[in-house]
């Protein structure tokens, strides 16, 4: 008990600054309060500890004054939560975050990693074709070489001119593929239709693919945007150089 005392009455004084005074008078204060704390009485309960008896009749004071409270105060709930139930939801919630996770990374390497290949990216082609996305054929789906022979406002002028002299693509049906590992290329041929005014040419053209960086680009586009090439005549014309004269310039590929 003097220890703690002691150890206490230190700590206020590390608290706070002594004056130069206090400081000389320090140790002189000390032995003062250690000779006052020594003439301090001590309880009985502090010399011997607390007695069987009284410390039973604390608990059941304390045991009622609990009773006493629950009473009063009633619990909504169980005191204690159902482990097993608890348990059981941690494993199906740890379980559904790994396949969670698990399942992002998959798709995530998968969609990074996708290769549509020569004949996806063929189909595209003609999908733009169809619908005169030509923008999006000269920026996603040209090789390097035709972006370089052709300018971005050329290739679309040409292949405008050719819907208004040939008409638009209806349809393309691939007949042939070819691939070649040595050179990692693939030749799609075609049989393309174009329709004007209700009339339809049909010509045959060939498009060359190659693979570079996981993902096919056109190196040759053949006859797609100059069906002349293909053996097609512009529609409302007899033979060529007769009534309405093609406009496209260009070649078919490099």
């Amino acid at each position: 008990m003097r220890n703690m005392t002691r150890a206490r009455w230190s700590a206020v004084a590390k608290s706070r600054r002594a004056s130069p005074e206090e400081l000389r008078e320090a140790q002189t204060r000390i032995k003062e309060i250690d000779a006052e704390l020594r003439q301090m009485e001590l309880q009985p309960e502090t010399k011997q500890g607390e007695e069987r008896e009284a410390r039973y009749e604390r608990v059941l004071r304390l045991r009622e004054m609990r009773d006493e409270f629950e009473s009063r105060f009633p619990s909504r709930g169980p005191r204690q939560p159902n482990s097993l139930l608890l348990a059981l939801v941690m494993t199906i919630g740890s379980f559904l975050t790994c396949a969670f996770c698990a399942g992002g990374f998959y798709f995530a390497f998968t969609a990074l990693n996708y290769n549509p290949g020569p004949t996806a990216t063929g189909t595209l082609f003609w999908s733009d074709e169809q619908t005169q996305a030509y923008q999006d054929i000269y920026l996603n789906l040209l090789a390097s070489n035709l972006r370089l022979q052709f300018a971005q406002a050329q290739f679309i002028n040409d292949a405008s001119q050719a819907d208004k002299d040939y008409g638009n693509v209806t349809s393309a049906t691939l007949t042939k593929t070819v691939s070649d590992p040595k050179t990692n290329l693939t030749t799609l041929t075609y049989t393309v239709t174009r329709t004007k005014a209700g009339k339809a040419t049909t010509y045959t053209t060939k498009l060359v693919l190659a693979e570079a960086n996981n993902s096919w680009s056109v190196t040759d586009i053949g006859a797609a945007i100059y069906p002349t090439e293909g053996g097609a005549t512009p529609i409302g014309t007899t033979t060529p150089g007769a009534g309405t004269t093609p406009t496209t310039t260009g070649t078919a590929g490099p």
